[in-house]
């Protein structure tokens, strides 16, 4: 009996394991759309992250633009994800910097942490726009995690934008990992796999539990817009409700009937509405 036992928690080890080693490897996903196959003028450009890792991206330039935004993509994406985004806010008189993450399209790097650090990579996405555009104010819009790493960053550095959008945002890995599990397969997937995100911490390096977006926006002192879908499974609204009530200086926008980051996708007017209205008296333009 102690035999099977032993060989039993072996065997869930292992499991607990790989989930977290597959969690921090995720597959990259293919480049699927671009800003120039929207009509809109595009740059690759690459940068090296605050810890040296190559990252590479578009840079999409506006005339006399009021602003740079900075579009952060989500987990297991990449850049083309803020194609569309990218387009349009030229459209409005924002230039944009869409860029993949570490792990991500095609940048460089081999472990994902799911925004902690990510947020090297925002930040190293601010020097950037700071050393092309000196004078220009900068927003970042995250998507998931994106998100996260945006708000981490710039509770980091206050100084490196003068805005910030939350699109279905985690308010603390820990909890959101367990809405990921639900999401896959309920309740017993759950109950099996919620120690994964222990198991992912001498993988990743970091202190999984200190990677709180609700805390991190306690000290944003910046206009902070929350978006999030009503009917989000992945990332529960909870999440959003949190980080609402800890953040400093933020508003909530729902998007009804919405799922896990489909705003984009399924009521993108409605989307852009919401940024434009958020955005033009922060950057008021000429």
């Amino acid at each position: 009996m102690l035999a099977a036992a032993l060989a039993a928690l072996a065997l869930y080890l292992l499991v607990l394991a790989l989930a977290a080693y597959i969690a921090t490897h995720p597959p990259r996903s293919p480049m699927f759309l671009s800003p120039a196959a929207l009509g809109a003028p595009m740059e690759e450009v690459e940068f090296s992250s605050r810890d040296g890792t190559l990252l590479r991206g578009w840079w999409v330039p506006a005339e006399n633009a009021r602003g740079v935004a900075i579009l952060l993509h989500g987990y297991v994406m990449n850049r083309s994800e803020n194609a569309a985004l990218a387009a349009e806010m030229r459209r409005w008189g924002f230039s944009c910097l869409l860029f993949d993450f570490r792990n991500c399209g095609r940048s460089a790097g081999a472990v994902t942490t799911v925004g902690h650090n990510e947020r090297l990579d925002v930040l190293a996405a601010c020097d950037y726009v700071a050393n092309r555009k000196p004078a220009a104010k900068r927003v970042l819009i995250g998507s998931s995690m994106g998100a996260a790493a945006a708000a981490f960053a710039l509770a980091e550095e206050p100084d490196c934008a003068e805005a910030l959008v939350l699109d279905s945002c985690y308010s603390s890995l820990p909890s959101a990992t367990l809405g990921w599990w639900r999401w896959l397969g309920g309740m017993p997937l759950v109950l099996l796999l919620a120690p994964v995100v222990i198991a992912a911490m001498p993988i990743a390096r970091f202190n999984t539990y200190r990677a709180d977006v609700g805390r991190a926006l306690r000290s944003v002192r910046k206009p902070t817009l929350i978006v999030h879908g009503t009917e989000d499974l992945m990332v529960h609204p909870r999440h959003a409700e949190r980080n609402l009530r800890l953040a400093a200086c933020a508003e909530v926008r729902w998007m009804p009937d919405v799922g896990h980051g489909e705003a984009r996708w399924s009521t993108p007017h409605r989307l852009y509405e919401t940024l434009y209205d958020f955005l033009k008296p922060l950057f008021p333009g000429e």
